[in-house]
């Protein structure tokens, strides 16, 4: 489905300011009457925008309230992860119409043919788009897999598949923190005009990309999810690369112990003993990385997204030793948000990433249908 870039436009200003009249477009799109008028048409053929009641008038024709259809179309997101494939699915407004639904892969080489049997089985007539998340690297111009943690035995991972299997819907296929950063772009718009640096990290697993002017940086090391193998001269299990001494080895249950299960990890960071001399390590190197890493791009925003955010006691710590460590220049101008999410099993934020497609064209990192415009404005 090819949407013109002043659909765009109003899509974007249904979602972040609707419900909106046709004159209300008006005025904010600097659109013609008559050009919104016969957007606003095509929008609703293509089941993308509904009319609401109209609101009462004292005198002259009464305003009809328009927003993004919540139920005529949806958004399938997938993920390919370590061990497991996910499908998610989202309505235009944003809310869940299909939980998260998981089925775990034992083989590398399955995982591909797995999240395309799931998204065949869950992909319908009112499927607008598909959305993939992977970890790791994708080469863009063919939307195979390079280098991923999900298949380190098997990469690269072929993806023709699962192309030629949704052929009938566009697909958009991403690593996952530009998925889990497309979330991010839908859900602040007040922060879409500051270059930011979104930081997210889990158990094992670390990646980062610059969102510069509400769009995601596809070029640069920090936007290229590389982040997490930053190494430091630190013995720690191999990692995926090939590498000893990565920043996601070093962030994770292994580093504390063979024995260290995944309650305990929690619990070591969220109670955050500062006199546990191997947690603190970890942590030591943790910012250490990020500070380095603020330093070098130098945003006007980090987001630190994790589902470890949502606790004070390590949340205030570590935004507060990163202002100690970030350049003290930077510290004075640099605004910190911890932001509480899931990485792991990221169909939901895959999602999410498709809604962002929609809204933003920038956002379409690899799509398999041809789009129309480049880089349209911000509004």
């Amino acid at each position: 489905m090819i949407i013109a870039s002043s659909q765009q436009v109003i899509l974007r200003h249904l979602w972040f300011n609707g419900p909106l009249s046709r004159s209300e477009l008006h005025h904010l799109t600097g659109m013609t009457p008559n050009a919104v008028g016969t957007e606003v048409i095509q929008l609703q053929r293509l089941g993308l925008v509904k009319e609401l009641a109209p609101k009462l008038s004292s005198g002259g024709r009464p305003q009809i309230p328009l927003i993004l259809d919540p139920s005529a179309r949806r958004i399938l997101g997938l993920s390919i992860e370590p061990g497991q494939v996910e499908v998610a699915e989202l309505g235009l407004n944003g809310q869940l119409t299909l939980a998260p639904i998981a089925k775990s892969i034992n083989q590398e080489s399955r995982l591909v043919a797995a999240a395309t049997h799931l998204a065949k089985e869950h992909c319908v007539r009112r499927t607008l788009l598909a959305a993939v998340s992977v970890t790791g690297l994708i080469d863009h111009a063919s939307g195979n897999i390079l280098l991923s943690s999900s298949a380190p035995h098997h990469s690269p991972l072929d993806t023709s598949i699962l192309r030629k299997e949704l052929d009938d819907v566009e697909l958009i296929i991403a690593n996952d923190l530009h998925a889990a950063a497309g979330r991010w772009a839908v859900t602040h718009r007040s922060e879409l005009q500051e270059d930011t640096l979104l930081i997210a990290f889990d158990d094992g697993r670390i990646g980062s990309v610059m969102v510069i002017n509400g769009r995601p940086n596809h070029g640069c090391i920090m936007g290229a999810n590389e982040l997490g193998h930053t190494r430091f001269p630190v013995p720690t299990d191999r990692c995926f690369c090939g590498e000893i001494g990565c920043l996601e080895r070093i962030f994770s249950r292994a580093f504390l112990g063979p024995t260290v299960a995944e309650t305990d990890f929690t619990q070591r960071l969220e109670t955050l003993d500062t006199q546990d001399a191997r947690l603190m390590e970890m942590l030591d190197l943790l910012v250490m990385a990020f500070s380095n890493a603020v330093n070098f791009v130098r945003p006007a925003r980090l987001v630190l997204a994790s589902r470890f955010m949502g606790g004070n006691v390590f949340a205030d710590w570590l935004t507060g030793r990163l202002r100690q460590s970030i350049l003290p220049q930077l510290s004075e101008r640099v605004t910190i948000d911890a932001w509480n999410i899931k990485l792991a099993g990221s169909a939901e934020s895959a999602a999410w990433l498709g809604l962002a497609s929609l809204l933003f064209e920038s956002w379409k990192i690899y799509s398999s249908a041809a789009t129309m415009v480049q880089n349209p404005p911000i509004v």
